[in-house]
């Protein structure tokens, strides 16, 4: 109900999209001073937090937590028409080769974990992200970048030819 009331409200004040995730417990000051916090507001929900948030090196909670607030997100922005990410035109024609690569792949990557689907776009991304030389200079040779297979290769192409991804615009309107 909180988020669909908040992004009504951000949808009528005009904003151009919204970058969504959830929230990390860390252990540590950050997970103490929260929990005070919940249990000196909230008393209610501390054992629910904790069975979200059980013990993760990162934070992160289960799963299936994510999953769930990222359907009830998807299915809301697209009530709204909001983009879930900073729409392409706006950094398409900004960007250096691959920088650009590599945010549309992080935008794939994003939204196939939105619509709660597995996703290694993310992990070609960071792969590109590490080199040095130009991606337009290793054509003939990208599967040979971690990560990147015969789809992911169809996928940069495409991007160093248009500064778009068809796959991506399709994922945008799922």
């Amino acid at each position: 109900e909180l988020m669909e009331e908040t992004i009504g409200k951000a949808s009528e004040a005009g904003l151009d999209f919204i970058i969504f995730g959830g929230m990390t417990l860390k252990e540590g000051r950050q997970k103490d001073i929260f929990y005070k916090v919940l249990r000196d507001n909230y008393p209610k929900l501390t054992g629910e937090y904790k069975n979200i948030y059980q013990k993760n090196k990162w934070g992160e909670a289960a799963g299936e937590y994510y999953n769930s607030i990222n359907q009830t997100f998807d299915s809301i922005i697209k009530k709204y028409k909001i983009p879930p990410r900073i729409p392409l035109a706006i950094y398409q024609d900004i960007l250096e080769e691959n920088d650009l690569v590599v945010v549309i792949l992080e935008h794939i990557d994003y939204l196939l974990k939105l619509k709660g689907r597995t996703s290694l776009y993310g992990y070609a991304a960071y792969s590109i992200s590490q080199l040095k030389e130009p991606l337009s200079s290793m054509r003939k040779g990208l599967k040979m970048i971690n990560g990147v297979g015969q789809v992911t290769e169809n996928i940069i192409l495409e991007i160093l030819n248009t500064k778009s991804s068809s796959y991506y615009k399709k994922l945008l309107t799922e």
